[in-house]
């Protein structure tokens, strides 16, 4: 979202400007979430000036409130649990009178007894101090993983915000300001709760509602270095400790599986070069998994990065140090930030929205090498299917209700936007669900060749309907990085198969159910991007790729679908 008036990543933040621009925003083209908010200090000076960075985020937030309860006992809230997009229980710790550790086990037992009422996330934001910040990172690292694994997160508002002042460069501000409880509710200062509307609306409620992005873009000249490579030549540029700084929270940003790319107007061999030289550099060349150095228009170099990704421009985040480069892009929906000095980035980075990983996964650490490993597939492409599928030494591994896969089940249907049929978007807990009902088949499909393991790339639901004696398929995801590998109708065929075995009680002998004739019934919606997954199920069906050319956007469709077992020759397949 583009924002003018009034800079959103200010750090001298004032309430008059963030008012005046909350009239301004458009709230028809925003995503519409609920937030329940439990607790037991005043969230209304916040909610008062959090619009224009929820906006920012391209969300609009409806705020629901439990009464003032030290207790967290969740009563006045239970009817909107249901609807919640997010639950944030929202504490004041000086209002008990409980040493550290007896808080921290208050703190877990309630957030856990939330769980029970609500499939949303959970967030806890707590108004601590530096003491027990400290503490809480120290303690909570042990239940962390427990804890995230049932969507549940807990933040320091004190270390967020003392993360937040290292970037500061003016007046320091003070988090607390005691006088103002008795008439606000809350002993946030007033600049205190700017500073938490910020981090809540930018950075922490997006990370929570939202899928992250999946590259970073960066420029060369003035962005990652000071100077102009082909004027002031490699020895000659600066190179400062923000710079240093700036590079590093880029290799901690790709190892948390984030893809780095370059686009500079330079020449090609120039950059290497500078690369090969500046050993001071904490990037070096290879840590970039697409380079588009050359002297087209940017815009055209961030379509071709995300085509190389198979990823939406949209997944991409833009950073570069020309303003006139920034307007040229925002045309074709990429995120951007326009760098204005190494430490503005760092500062912005931190902020910025959809950028915030709360947690990682094997499928992270893989996607570089997947995709770099794309271009060696796609020289294979004039070979015969059966001949490729050896050549790769592909092999497919469909997994079945495997609660192991709770988590990459969750992320997987949340952000896949290309291959995707109905937009369930589950929550962790629906998810959980899924896997623990006899009614439901959830299959997960990992891939990997002699190139690269892709991980856990497909996810399809199965639900069995009793009454009508029917299976339907409520939801197929597919990463758009396993797209073109001539394995889409053959992995959905075999998995119908495989959850028609797994969910179909009537049919007890293996050899009746391969001869039976039956299908299932797949639900669908066509969507902003989801071209890919209409045009293999026009394969599916057997129908014209012109069928779906009429359909309103995002209207429920169920069609049913022939289950035949395929030929998978020239594949590895191992089922778990």
């Amino acid at each position: 979202m583009q924002m003018t008036q009034y800079d959103i990543f200010s750090m001298e933040l004032k309430r008059t400007a963030l008012l005046s621009l909350a009239k301004h925003i458009p709230l028809e083209i925003l995503q519409s979430i609920h937030i329940n908010i439990h607790r037991n200090h005043a969230f209304e000076p916040i909610q008062s000036v959090i619009a224009p960075f929820l906006h920012y985020a391209g969300l609009k937030a409806h705020f629901h409130y439990s009464d003032y309860d030290d207790s967290l006992s969740f009563s006045s809230l239970a009817s909107q649990s249901h609807n919640a997009d997010l639950e944030i229980i929202y504490i004041d710790k000086t209002r008990y009178n409980l040493d550290n550790v007896a808080f921290l086990q208050f703190r877990k037992e309630r957030s856990l007894a939330l769980r029970t009422l609500t499939k949303a996330p959970i967030m806890i934001a707590l108004l601590d101090d530096s003491t027990f910040a400290t503490l809480l990172e120290s303690q909570y690292a042990h239940d962390i993983q427990s804890l995230q694994n049932q969507h549940i997160f807990c933040f320091s508002l004190y270390a967020l915000y003392t993360q937040r002042e290292q970037f500061i460069t003016l007046e320091s501000h003070h988090l607390i300001d005691e006088a103002k409880e008795s008439i606000s509710g809350t002993r946030l200062s007033n600049y205190g709760s700017l500073a938490i509307a910020q981090i809540l609306g930018l950075k922490l409620i997006p990370a929570l509602t939202l899928p992250t992005l999946k590259a970073i873009v960066c420029d060369l000249d003035n962005t990652l270095y000071g100077g102009i490579l082909g004027e002031d030549g490699i020895n000659s540029l600066q190179f400062t400790p923000s710079h240093i700084a700036l590079q590093k929270q880029l290799l901690e940003y790709k190892k948390q599986g984030f893809l780095l790319a370059l686009c500079s107007k330079n020449e090609s061999q120039d950059a290497m070069n500078l690369f090969a030289t500046r050993k001071d550099f904490p990037l070096s060349w290879n840590d970039f998994d697409n380079t588009q150095v050359n002297w087209k228009p940017k815009y055209e170099n961030l379509l071709n990065i995300a085509q190389s990704f198979n990823i939406g421009v949209d997944s991409l985040l833009f950073i570069d140090d020309n303003i006139a480069e920034i307007e040229s892009i925002k045309h074709i929906g990429a995120k951007y930030i326009h760098a204005l000095s190494p430490q503005n980035v760092l500062w912005k980075l931190f902020l910025f929205p959809q950028m915030t990983k709360l947690h990682t996964n094997k499928e992270d650490s893989l996607r570089a090498n997947d995709i770099a490993a794309n271009t060696q597939r796609k020289n294979l492409q004039s070979l015969d299917t059966e001949t490729y599928f050896e050549n790769l030494a592909i092999t497919l591994s469909f997994s079945l209700n495997n609660t192991q896969h709770t988590q990459r089940i969750y992320e997987l249907m949340n952000k896949t936007n290309q291959f995707i049929a109905s937009y369930t978007r589950p929550t962790l807990p629906q998810a959980q669900e899924w896997l623990d009902s006899k009614h439901f088949c959830v299959l997960s499909i990992a891939m990997s060749d002699r190139l690269s393991d892709s991980g856990i790339i497909g996810i399809i639901i199965g639900e069995y309907k009793e009454a009508q004696k029917e299976i339907h398929i409520i939801d197929i995801v597919v990463s758009c990085r396993a797209l073109g590998r001539r394995l889409e109708t053959l992995m959905l065929n075999y998995a119908f198969y495989l959850i028609t075995e797994n969910l179909s009680p009537s049919i007890k002998d293996s050899k009746k159910r391969e001869s039976t004739s039956h299908s299932v019934f797949l639900h669908y919606q066509k969507g902003e991007r989801n071209a890919p997954f209409l045009q293999t199920l026009s394969q599916l069906a057997h129908l014209s790729k012109e069928h779906y050319t009429h359909l309103q956007p995002m209207s429920a469709q169920t069609i049913s679908i022939p289950i035949t077992k395929p030929d998978m020759q020239g594949l590895h397949i191992h089922l778990t």
